[in-house]
């Protein structure tokens, strides 16, 4: 058994790194919130979907979000892991944006597909859209629950409800908001959650819009999630009015059925990030912080944990010079100081 590891935070950072050394290390998670904790993690919309932020993320990003699809394909727990790629779709006076997203993918997929052949219960009005074949969702919720039920079971991992540490311990810092770090700001998102009996999806379906771009992800039993409303805030959880009309228009213009849905949940989190919405990984000593993981976390952080992983193990990681603080970008200004064995 290697070093005792100290974990802070239990949304879906901290799991993942848990489950990934859960063999080789003795770990305690500390999560004053309970496991799974309620935070953004546990209301994200599980879109496994790198090619879909190729417009803000460069290849090396997109290279890093294809191996997190690929690690959740072989994780044999209950996330509700589907591979049916994803598709974008526009209003017709909104066919530029859609142009202008297609312009950024590799020559390959610079191509459109009929949406009704893939989505046959869409309106009519959306003829066109660019499907990305290699995406993937799960579902939050159930990933959330099976990874701290797993983890729960393990000989090698102790659970515990307070923020404290032990200081003696390797600590891993996954809290986000709550890990003070000056450079992370809230993202507050909200999302609506309806039941539809009367429609079904394939796979999410993005709506680009000039104002407010919105994503609808099924869910078992003809539920729906609708959100990725983006508001620089970080003071208040409450949905406005504004917001929750606008993600209700957006079903309603995806399928005229969505009238007479049933609203199951409208809420907000807030996502934590950094100036650059991309996440990092800082070392300083036996102290590592993986944070900032803004609406990324569950595409990234099987990635994350591997690097962590193979840092512990003085092993070389592939995509670690992405989140290593100082490697990359003007968003990071320090180099990590090394480990001590």
């Amino acid at each position: 058994m290697q070093n005792d590891i100290t974990i802070l935070g239990a949304g879906i950072m901290g799991l993942m790194i848990a489950y990934t050394l859960a063999d080789t290390h003795k770990i305690t998670i500390h999560d004053p919130n309970g496991f799974p904790a309620d935070n953004a993690s546990l209301m994200a919309g599980g879109m496994l979907a790198p090619y879909s932020e190729i417009e803000h993320m460069d290849m090396q990003w997109i290279n890093a979000g294809l191996a997190g699809i690929k690690a959740w394909k072989n994780i044999n727990l209950k996330t509700d892991f589907t591979q049916n790629g994803s598709l974008l779709i526009a209003h017709p006076q909104d066919q530029y944006i859609l142009e202008r997203f297609k312009s950024h993918l590799p020559p390959a997929m610079q191509t459109y597909q009929n949406v009704q052949s893939l989505e046959p219960q869409i309106s009519q009005s959306n003829q066109q859209g660019i499907f990305l074949k290699d995406e993937a969702h799960l579902d939050p919720i159930k990933t959330m629950h099976a990874l701290c039920t797993y983890l729960k079971n393990h000989d090698n991992v102790t659970l515990v409800k307070t923020a404290s540490s032990d200081q003696n311990a390797i600590i891993i810092d996954c809290r986000g908001m709550a890990s003070n770090d000056p450079d992370i700001r809230g993202v507050k998102g909200e999302i609506l959650i309806v039941h539809n009996p009367d429609f079904e999806l394939n796979r999410p379906v993005r709506l680009m819009h000039p104002r407010y771009p919105l994503y609808i992800i099924p869910r078992d039993n003809n539920i729906f999630m609708i959100g990725a409303t983006v508001i620089e805030s970080a003071e208040n959880q409450a949905v406005s009015l504004r917001s929750s009309m606008e993600l209700m228009s957006a079903l309603y213009a995806l399928s005229p059925s969505f009238a007479e849905s049933e609203i199951i949940e409208l809420k907000a989190g807030i996502r934590p990030s950094y100036p650059n919405n991309l996440p990092r990984i800082t070392i300083n000593d036996n102290h590592i912080s993986c944070n900032g993981l803004f609406r990324h976390g569950y595409l990234l952080s099987p990635v994350m944990a591997a690097c962590v992983r193979d840092h512990l193990n003085n092993k070389t990681n592939p995509f670690m010079h992405l989140f290593l603080k100082g490697e990359r970008d003007e968003n990071h200004n320090q180099r990590p100081r090394k480990r001590h064995a």
